[in-house]
């Protein structure tokens, strides 16, 4: 792996590691690439989840086949009803949507680390507005990753997929996303991404690296 790259996956801790490989499963069969973890207050592991949008079958306690598969809703599905307090720690690869940042506000997780920024879905978490009950106390704190090759990564997972809409991709470009969007489109067109999908996570991340630098720091400006 590049040095880069290596240091950077290097720097990661279990859950994100174990979060980015289930994404990448995800990708590999033709889901969403998105995948997550759940640990507990001392970073044991819980559970984990990712994506099965597009899956005929699953492991039992999994959802899959319907709008409901995503990655945070199948880590929290096996979490034992009232087994823990609020204090919980998920780590997911991408930015929670409406549904998974309601499925997290009912779950006892302290705290949500994303990898992967997903600009569509900013201010999710923050429910408190919908009515006085929800509002008893404040939203789940959510913790991002430092925006750059990694994040740009994490996101490109999800973004890969064959179930992207134009409409989404649409609204992303409108958003800044732009860049990243633009080396998919290079990736599938040179059948790059082919050939990525049958690599591990780990060897498409050093393959993609300074890809990822361009892209990234194109949309930081």
């Amino acid at each position: 792996m590049a040095s880069g790259a290596a240091a950077a996956w290097a720097a990661l801790d279990d859950a994100q590691q174990a979060a980015l490989r289930l994404g990448w499963e995800a990708f590999q069969t033709g889901n969403i690439g998105v995948g997550a973890v759940v640990t507990g207050p001392e970073g044991q592991p819980v559970s984990s989840g990712r994506n099965r949008l597009a899956d005929s079958d699953a492991p039992r306690g999994q959802v899959f086949g319907t709008s409901l598969a995503h990655a945070e809703i199948n880590a929290l599905a096996n979490v034992p009803f009232r087994a823990y307090e609020r204090e919980l720690v998920l780590t997911t690869t991408l930015q929670p949507c409406l549904q998974c940042s309601a499925a997290i506000r009912m779950a006892p997780i302290a705290l949500v680390r994303v990898l992967g920024p997903d600009p569509l879905w900013d201010g999710c978490e923050n429910l408190t507005s919908l009515t006085p009950w929800v509002a008893r106390r404040p939203p789940t704190p959510v913790e991002h990753a430092p925006w750059g090759e990694l994040a740009a990564f994490a996101t490109l997972m999800a973004r890969c997929s064959p179930l992207s809409v134009p409409a989404v991709e649409e609204a992303l470009r409108a958003v800044g996303e732009g860049p990243l969007l633009d080396l998919v489109d290079r990736l599938r067109t040179s059948d790059e991404l082919t050939v990525l999908a049958a690599t591990p996570v780990e060897v498409a991340l050093e393959r993609l690296w300074t890809r990822l630098a361009g892209a990234s720091e194109a949309m930081a400006r």
